[in-house]
């Protein structure tokens, strides 16, 4: 790598090297592009996540030409546990667009994967942290931590939720922000279905879920996330609830009352779309650093592939890349989004009337059906489902949510 003097100039800088990163780099790389991308890690790399990746991701890993050859474990059908233990299955079916499994794959191992397929394509690694990114009119400059600098006329900004590009170049208010934290820890347990529980917590329901979910490996992965609107000094919740969850779990009976966690990670979340500007210019935001995070389950790997696959081809495009990307985002991403945003501030808002709901949706009284169209709803899952069951239910509840939310703040909002 040359001087600071003498900075190298590169068509397109993606700095962060996760799912959405590593997506948008292969693309610009094969369309012919000098992509430099940019990630503090050295890859294999570790990172916070219940190491799912949903029906979406999994067919958009194939669309790519993304093959996993490394342990991964097909996972169909979910248990949602209500905050008095009743039980409601989250059916897995095929839809037109994707199909009815998801993968179990260590965040390791799946971002690596990506990683290296980004550079097979010729996407230069640069394995440094960057400091800051300027704009200056018909290009950018890239800082790193170690005093090189990048040329470039494009930026992508795949650095997660607390973004420094969105930071530096004004495209993130704060304030307006949609934040969560999850932590997580592995147990020497064997979990045969993968359960997300919705629990009380010192008296009351927790503004959030917890989970437990099988590894690959032989393990457990299991956590907590909690919502904490714009506030991050909250984070704190996730992580003193954590040891409260696996009691729990013990006391359920899901796992032996021996298991002892190891290997703690913690990681924040930005949901919603909000908070955002996510294109100006030829700088564009994608995944967490878009906050295009499920506000309901936090689930974020297919968001974060597939807008960095829209900035790819926006920026390769011959129109203005802003419009186009945004274009996207408003058609594929933000409705849910929105809607989901504003429902889980009114949740977090009443929680006596949240811990009603989920009692009653988890109550053994509730038709099956209601499973299959929560497991569409919430997972994101209605655009592309076809008649698979409960895809009828599941669009009423879609258009209930839409009339509550219609006045919330969360949909007074650009792209809502």
């Amino acid at each position: 790598m040359p001087e600071p003097s003498h900075p190298e100039t590169f068509d397109v800088a993606v700095v962060g090297a996760g799912p959405g990163g590593s997506t948008a780099a292969a693309a610009l790389a094969a369309a012919g592009a000098r992509v430099a991308l940019i990630d503090k890690a050295a890859f294999p790399r570790d990172k916070a996540c219940g190491d799912m990746i949903g029906p979406r991701g999994v067919a958009l890993l194939s669309e790519v030409g993304v093959e996993l050859k490394v342990p991964k474990r097909l996972v169909g059908d979910m248990l949602l546990v209500g905050p008095t233990g009743g039980r409601m299955a989250l059916p897995a079916e095929s839809g037109d667009t994707y199909p009815g499994n998801g993968w179990l794959v260590s965040r390791r191992d799946l971002d690596n994967a990506l990683f290296e397929h980004a550079l097979s394509f010729g996407a230069e690694p640069v394995t440094a942290r960057m400091s800051h990114v300027e704009d200056h009119g018909g290009g950018y400059s890239v800082w790193l931590d170690d005093g090189r600098r990048l040329e470039t006329g494009a930026v992508i900004g795949a650095d997660g939720a607390t973004t420094q590009v969105g930071r530096d170049l004004g495209m993130v208010d704060e304030d307006a922000s949609l934040y969560g934290f999850a932590v997580r820890a592995y147990l020497e347990e064997t979990v045969p279905t993968p359960v997300i529980s919705l629990f009380r917590d010192q008296g009351a329901l927790f503004p959030g879920y917890g989970w437990l979910f099988a590894d690959v490996e032989g393990r457990a992965n299991f956590g907590v996330g909690v919502g904490v609107f714009s506030d991050r000094k909250r984070s704190s919740m996730a992580t003193q609830a954590l040891p409260r969850y696996l009691e729990l779990l013990k006391r359920q009976g899901w796992i032996s009352a021996k298991a002892e966690p190891a290997r703690r990670l913690g990681g924040w979340l930005k949901m919603g779309g909000l908070g955002v500007d996510a294109a100006r210019g030829r700088a564009l935001l994608v995944g967490d650093a878009a906050g295009l995070v499920n506000p309901l389950q936090g689930e974020g790997i297919h968001a974060a592939m597939d807008s960095g696959l829209a900035a790819a081809r926006a920026l390769l495009g011959t129109g203005d890349p802003t419009s186009a990307y945004l274009e996207h985002l408003r058609i594929t991403h933000l409705p849910f989004a929105r809607a989901a945003s504003a429902l889980q501030r009114i949740a977090l808002g009443h929680p006596r009337l949240a811990e009603t709901g989920m009692t009653l949706l988890t109550s053994r009284f509730t038709p099956g059906i209601v499973g299959s169209a929560w497991g569409l709803y919430w997972n994101d899952l209605l655009r592309g489902a076809g008649r698979v069951r409960g895809a009828g239910l599941a669009r009423a509840m879609a258009a209930a949510v839409e009339t509550i939310t219609l006045a919330a703040p969360e949909r007074q909002v650009r792209g809502a």
